[in-house]
């Protein structure tokens, strides 16, 4: 019976030894979740479709360029295997058939983000393609400040004017003609650049309960938000460290959305930006 029963328990040692030896190559056939970085930006070419459009700097200058250099070293460090710009799917081939233009040494880049930062680094790194990963939408302001004035709501509107002069001069500083590129773009991804989406909420709440109209329009705003982050999930398969470039009045739900899904890692760009690796 002992040595019935000696022979069972080295039998059950052999079994989880065998388990535990396969393991390992368990792992290996089964890549980490996918790391995604989202790096908040200001708009290179400056007027856009944005709430608050600022004016800056032309950054085909030589000391630019220079600055861009120096932003694209840091992200470089990350070693992004995938990068996703803000433009909308229907424009990706095109897109991709300039970046391989810009390759071969046909094409000078545009003054805009995604070929400054994105196809450069894009190049530098060896991709052969960048993925559009953006959604339709937009804000109707007039409906929502007509809906506030007719609903009598003047303190509400009051605040508003007041956060948005706050916003403006915040931005306002990050403009000045002496803020390196790498200096503006580290400010774009702190902490108190994304409280200002705080703002949203204050428009949320205009409009009667007959007429919604902040609501309406924040339900799309999250919405569109929504699905620029399931596009990027689509990017970012298991393994890979996908950087997503795009206006930083969107990091803030995005960067929830991706550090709140189960199956993907967040990445701060902050500590890539700030040290050079």
């Amino acid at each position: 019976m002992l040595k019935q029963t000696a022979i069972i328990l080295m039998g059950f040692a052999l079994t989880t030894s065998g388990l535990a030896l396969s393991g390992p190559a368990m792992a290996q056939d089964n890549p980490p979740p996918a790391e995604i970085m989202v790096l908040g930006t200001f708009h290179f070419s400056g007027g856009g479709q944005d709430m608050i459009n600022p004016e800056v700097d032309d950054f085909h200058a030589p000391h630019r360029q220079a600055e861009i250099e120096a932003v694209l070293d840091r992200l470089e460090a990350f070693a992004p295997t995938r990068i996703a710009v803000e433009l909308m799917p229907e424009h990706e081939a095109d897109f991709n058939q300039r970046y391989a233009a810009y390759r071969a040494g046909e094409l000078e880049l545009d003054v805009n983000e995604r070929q400054q930062i994105g196809m450069r680094l894009a190049a530098r790194l060896g991709h052969d393609r960048l993925y559009a990963v953006d959604a339709q939408g937009g804000m109707d302001f007039e409906a929502m400040m007509s809906s506030a004035a007719d609903a009598g709501q003047t303190a509400l509107l009051a605040e508003w004017e007041a956060y948005i002069g706050e916003v403006q001069t915040y931005m306002s500083a990050m403009d000045a003609p002496n803020r390196t590129i790498l200096e503006r773009m580290i400010q774009e991804n702190t902490a108190e650049t994304a409280r200002f989406h705080d703002l949203y909420l204050l428009l949320a709440q205009m409009g009667s309960e007959s007429n919604p109209a902040g609501a309406r329009e924040m339900t799309n705003w999250w919405g569109r938000n929504l699905e620029i982050f399931a596009n990027v999930a689509r990017v970012a398969e298991p393994g890979e460290r996908v950087l997503v470039i795009y206006g930083s009045g969107h990091k803030r739900l995005l960067d929830d959305f991706v550090d709140n899904a189960p199956n993907l890692v967040w990445v701060d760009p902050l500590p890539w930006l700030e040290t050079r690796h």
